[in-house]
């Protein structure tokens, strides 16, 4: 049986250690270099890295959160909103953000057309609450920007992080997991998949 290892993101991935209790709204999985069609809402089977990138949230906390008014950016400038929330978002529940659909959301608020822009030169995400507080912020580096690999807690909300590199693994070292846009995070090696078995996954 094959030994998997985790690697956790201690050094070259600069994410907040814990999530504080007021914070129950994480970033829990972000996926910065897609070198596959990883969108199952822009309409088509056509890979584009900047339609691709995604990012994923979720409530870690025990109550539900009113997500209306929630936002997006990199870096910390007003001028860069990526995504805006509206709805809730329930305990335990997830939810994934897409280069595309963010390009739609900049387009109807008249914003400059970026997406989501995960620079694969590091960059910082943050989740910015109505009043302009950051409920959550994760910064990373070039070091951790591998095609096809995304980077999530794990468990989910959890203080760790590690690659997910089953698309394209480390060597070494690896943990041979797949990506899981709007799926839990799972810390167990995963059976061989071709692309279009994982994609089929997230298609509604």
């Amino acid at each position: 049986m094959r030994t998997v290892r985790v690697l956790v993101l201690a050094v070259v991935f600069f994410a907040s250690a814990a999530a504080p209790a007021c914070a129950d709204v994480v970033i829990n999985e972000f996926m910065a270099d897609p070198a596959s069609d990883w969108s199952p809402s822009d309409g088509d089977d056509v890979y584009d890295s900047l339609d691709d990138e995604w990012i994923e949230l979720m409530n870690a906390g025990g109550e539900a959160v009113d997500m209306t008014g929630w936002r997006l950016r990199d870096a910390v400038s007003d001028s860069s909103w990526k995504f805006g929330f509206s709805g809730t978002l329930g305990s335990g529940d997830i939810i994934v953000v897409y280069g595309n659909e963010a390009y739609i959301w900049e387009d109807v608020n008249g914003f400059t057309r970026n997406g989501l822009s995960l620079n694969n030169s590091g960059d910082t995400i943050e989740l910015v609450r109505p009043d302009g507080s950051v409920a959550a912020s994760v910064e990373y580096g070039s070091a951790v920007v591998r095609d096809d690999c995304s980077y999530g807690r794990m468990p989910d909300g959890g203080s760790q992080w590690a690659l997910y590199d089953g698309l394209n693994p480390t060597t070494p070292p690896e943990t041979g997991l797949v990506p899981t846009p709007g799926e839990s995070n799972v810390g167990s090696p995963v059976e061989e998949r071709t692309w279009g078995r994982i994609k089929a996954l997230y298609r509604e």
